[in-house]
């Protein structure tokens, strides 16, 4: 739908706001409610969801309530009880409507009614950070939203049995209290207007409350922000913050964190406004994020660890829960069924109800399909991207996944580690992301907030698997000049994974100077490799360092190097640098370098073009971290000196087994015999690479855009080679 046509609609429908619809108004309906008791014994997942809750409002109602003075960081108590509190209201006010059990109305109202007496007078959150929007009730604002969020859909399930006395009470002293911190104070305005999903968790919390207490203005802001101008706001969220393919700008982790607040209350908008036609908005887009939050997975279903991202959080998250239900239930997209039958748990409302019917008789081996796909970042698609390159191998139920993450900075979540890959067999992490520097909500850790190291090591462009220059992060580490540009996708071909699968971008101004290309090749065969071409141009001398984050313990090498076994140094003195200890140095082969690793039954190789000038560096992480708040993760560095235009090629080939049970190895070493970089300038790149059985690749593709139809001629070694397109892929 167009956007402007959008607005116009929504601005109409506004102000037609219904008055006087039934309650609840929000996700559970009288309806849904009676569906849900009458078929509870039918519905496995459906009866297994409901115990849950039910469990715990039952635990609740056996405890006295309490509201304690906000006092403490994250993971403290006061800050767990509140969320504790919010929880239980919430299972209180479900178990109501399914059961309809007084008690469980009785509770909500009564937990309501003290946060009544103590809310409005609350101070700003005596732990709040000045850097950030600080909460009432926490320690941060956004944790207010969140509260809010669930404070009032657990209000909605039992407002029609509370007296209109105590009514007024609650809806005075909490709802419309925290509507107005949240959307209207100084701090608050900011965050609400936001694009950012703190923003979301606020108008979503703002707009629900809304609609519950039949507030035009309330959802009017939370549409389209303070003025109502559609400058900010919900709807320019979803056209701000996913791309046409569904890519949430600050990552995948971010994206299950943002797309409750974003489902939630879009059904809220679908419910009481349906003539928005909320989930129908830019080309169904709410619809794309669900599916490809969950491609943007491993094969255990955790994310992919992009930017400020914890490794503990996967599909099964609640979060997920509320947007796959929703998702089916509109779009009737039954490839989502097995994830929701995976999860095990359905939301008690109308969309829980219909995915439990849907699930019921699904197949045990119905599985939620992992396709390759290249994925467009950016509201309009054109701010880069990310590539799945997904390879079956012929071992049974074996897949690699290359990750190569070509996308924007993601604002201030983002990190730098532009034209960045990661490796994964199923599950396991080949070359791997640090994630977040954090532990979330353990107090005795900076208060469970990011740590100091989540800037001075895990946003910053060593702890990636991309190139440095001159030991400094892309964009000097600072997001919002990251924020201003993206790399772009030069081509990409993902549609014969059989053969090759292939994509290449480049970053142009992560470096005044300096202009970065990378393209990468997964070849298909028994056990498919990756082609790893990491082309760097400037006119100035640099020194390049080529990052390799592996996850697994060194087999062999090569090359002859130096471990440091009785004293360590420290790798450099910033960016990131000085997080790293060196524990070993070499030089490089004049031809190939190999470095090799186990990882769990398999290992895997890393092959280099390098000469006797390449410094090969083994590292791990932990220096200058006196409060041990780092992860001992290990690197492996190829790096060059004083070099203007770089090339690095590398092969990195998963082979053989091992098996500690039958304590059997199988093909432990590499089986390239030779990478030769056959041609290389600024139109054109080839190379070949042989195995131990004379099988030559020879691999041949264009730096710049090519269309289908395009002609391309290249003497190599004497011989003219030509074709169509951007790529050639010959097997001799």
């Amino acid at each position: 739908m167009n956007f402007k046509k959008l607005i116009a609609l929504s601005f109409f429908a506004a102000t037609t706001l219904v008055t006087a619809q039934n309650d609840p108004v929000l996700l559970l309906s009288k309806t849904d409610a009676q569906n849900i008791s009458s078929h509870l014994k039918e519905y496995k997942i459906l009866e297994k969801s409901f115990d849950k809750i039910r469990k715990t409002a039952d635990k609740a109602l056996k405890n006295k309530i309490e509201v304690p003075l906000p006092a403490d960081n994250g993971g403290g108590y006061t800050h767990e009880k509140h969320k504790r509190n919010y929880r239980e209201m919430y299972a209180a006010g479900v178990a109501y409507r399914v059961t309809g059990e007084k008690a469980y109305a009785k509770f909500v109202e009564n937990m309501l009614l003290q946060y009544a007496k103590m809310y409005p007078g609350l101070p700003l959150h005596p732990q709040r950070k000045k850097t950030q929007n600080a909460g009432k009730l926490f320690w941060q604002g956004l944790n207010d939203c969140v509260w809010l969020v669930h404070g009032i859909q657990a209000y909605d399930l039992v407002k029609a049995d509370i007296s209109a006395a105590n009514r007024e009470i609650i809806e005075r002293d909490v709802f419309r209290s925290m509507a107005a911190f949240l959307s209207e104070s100084e701090g608050g305005k900011d965050t609400f207007n936001k694009i950012h999903n703190h923003g979301t968790w606020a108008v979503a919390g703002v707009g629900m409350t809304g609609y519950v207490l039949k507030d035009k203005d309330m959802v009017d802001r939370a549409l389209y922000g303070s003025a109502k101008d559609g400058k900010s706001g919900f709807i320019k969220q979803i056209e701000l913050l996913f791309s046409p393919d569904g890519y949430y700008s600050e990552g995948p982790y971010y994206q299950r964190y943002a797309l409750q607040p974003f489902m939630v209350f879009a059904q809220a908008i679908n419910i009481n406004q349906p003539e928005i036609k909320i989930f129908e908005f830019k080309d169904r887009v709410l619809g794309k994020a669900v599916k490809t939050v969950f491609q943007l997975t491993d094969g255990n279903g955790y994310f992919f660890p992009f930017n400020d991202s914890l490794k503990e959080k996967n599909f099964l998250s609640e979060e997920l829960v509320f947007a796959a239900d929703i998702a089916y239930q509109y779009y009737n997209d039954a490839s989502l069924l097995p994830v929701i039958k995976e999860q095990g748990q359905v939301v008690m409302a109308g969309a829980g109800f219909a995915a439990a019917q849907a699930v019921q008789n699904l197949s045990k081996e119905a599985k939620y399909i992992k396709e390759s796909a290249i994925i467009s970042d950016g509201a309009d698609g054109k701010s880069g991207g990310v590539a799945l390159l997904r390879a079956d191998t012929s071992k049974k139920g074996e897949q690699l996944t290359l990750v190569y993450k070509f996308a924007s900075q993601g604002m201030g979540h983002g990190h730098f580690d532009r034209l960045g890959i990661l490796l994964y067999n199923n599950d396991k992490e080949i070359l791997q992301d640090y994630g977040a520097a954090r532990f979330l909500n353990v107090e005795s850790k900076s208060g469970g907030r990011y740590l100091d190291e989540n800037h001075s090591y895990a946003q910053q462009s060593v702890a990636h698997n991309t190139v440095v220059v001159d030991e400094t992060s892309h964009y000097g580490a600072e997001w919002k000049k990251g924020e201003e540009h993206s790399p772009q996708l030069i081509f990409s071909d993902i549609a014969k994974p059989e053969a090759i699968q292939i994509v290449s971008a480049v970053e142009e101004n992560a470096y005044p100077d300096t202009n970065m290309q990378r393209t990468v090749a997964v070849v298909g065969g028994d056990v498919p490799f990756v082609i790893d071409v990491y082309s760097l141009q400037s006119k100035q001398k640099h020194k390049y360092d080529l990052n390799f984050m592996y996850s697994g313990h060194i087999m062999e090498t090569d090359f002859e190097y130096t471990p440091f076994t009785s004293s360590l140094s420290v790798l450099g003195s910033a960016n990131g640098y000085q997080h790293l200890w060196k524990l070993a140095e070499g030089k490089g082969n004049n031809g190939i370098s190999k470095f090799t690793w186990l990882n769990d039954s398999r290992f895997y190789t890393i092959s280099t073009v390098t000469d006797t000038d390449t410094q090969l560096v083994f590292t791990k992480a932990g220096a200058n971290d006196p409060k041990f708040n780092l992860r001992a993760e290990s690197g492996y560095m190829v790096r060059v000196n004083s070099k203007d235009n770089y090339t690095f090629v590398s092969v990195i080939e998963p082979h053989g087994s091992f098996d500690p049970k039958l304590e059997s190895v199988q093909d432990p070493h590499s089986k390239i015999t030779a990478i030769k970089l056959l041609h290389n300038d600024k139109n054109y790149t080839a190379l070949s690479v042989t195995f131990k059985n004379n099988k030559e690749y020879i691999l041949m593709f264009a730096n710049k855009p090519a269309k289908a139809n395009t002609a391309h001629t290249l003497t190599l070694g004497g011989k003219k080679y030509s074709w169509n397109g951007n790529y050639k892929l010959l097997i001799n």
